[in-house]
């Protein structure tokens, strides 16, 4: 077995099954676009061990100042962060909105004041009961954010040639939105602007993970919507783009 050199929390809001493994297969594909020689396998991929804290995860949970498992969730997130410079916290949120209406999603500006505001608090107030110099600004640095819009099938639907198959395979539907996945492959940027991609189409997220799987993250970038946004963020990441160059094989 390879010997981790990072960790990632993986956290997201889908509950469905298999929502773990559908988030660390499109990371793994995503991190590729960051750093091509990297090699996910010196990476720990981590799951949420509380089983308590996933109802808090669930949709938009993680919005309400009064779940009682929120406070929670926030310690379980600054322990993360805390580890040290190689250690992540990614964590998947939906846009609820179109791209082109991403200015009116709350989402992203809520998200900001439940890690800015209340995670931050965690992480400060940790290190001074540790007597070490605060650096909420290093360790929050370490909290990457995924976020498709309209929702992740937005990014995994773009695996047309598989969408295709599985709905062909489908036995109520037959083949009937064949149409729609080739439409999408004629043109990337199209699902972005598709208000509750899932419930376009037969399987909805029945085969997020397999999708997740083979997805071409390259032709999905070039789209240049909300997985080319997110890329581009993780770039800018410098303790991400060092964690990542310390997985890669000997030169």
């Amino acid at each position: 077995m390879s010997v981790a050199r990072c960790s990632i929390l993986v956290l997201g809001e889908d509950s469905g099954e298999g929502a773990h493994e559908t988030l660390v297969a499109l990371a793994k594909n995503i991190f590729c676009l960051v750093d091509s020689y990297y090699d996910w396998q010196h990476i720990r991929f981590e799951p949420l061990e509380d089983a308590s804290l996933r109802v808090v995860l669930r949709g938009n949970e993680w919005k309400n100042r009064n779940h009682p498992k929120r406070r929670d969730l926030m310690g379980y997130i600054a322990t993360k962060l805390l580890e040290g410079d190689r250690a992540f916290v990614l964590y998947h949120i939906d846009g609820d909105r179109s791209w082109a209406a991403r200015e009116t999603s709350e989402n992203i500006e809520k998200f900001r004041d439940f890690i800015e505001i209340d995670v931050r608090r965690f992480v400060e107030h940790r290190r001074r009961q540790s007597g070490r110099a605060t650096a909420g600004d290093l360790a929050l640095s370490q909290l990457l954010l995924l976020v498709p819009y309209y929702s992740i099938e937005a990014w995994l639907f773009q695996n047309t040639r598989a969408g295709i198959r599985f709905c062909e395979e489908n036995q109520a539907c037959r083949g009937k939105h064949v149409a729609l996945f080739q439409a999408w492959a004629d043109n990337r940027s199209a699902l972005d602007e598709v208000s509750q991609p899932k419930e376009q189409i037969c399987f909805k997220g029945q085969h997020n993970r397999q999708l997740a799987e083979s997805l071409d993250v390259e032709t999905v970038y070039y789209a240049e919507k909300s997985l080319h946004h997110a890329v581009d963020a993780l770039h800018k990441n410098a303790a991400l783009v060092a964690a990542l160059a310390a997985t890669r094989p000997p030169a």
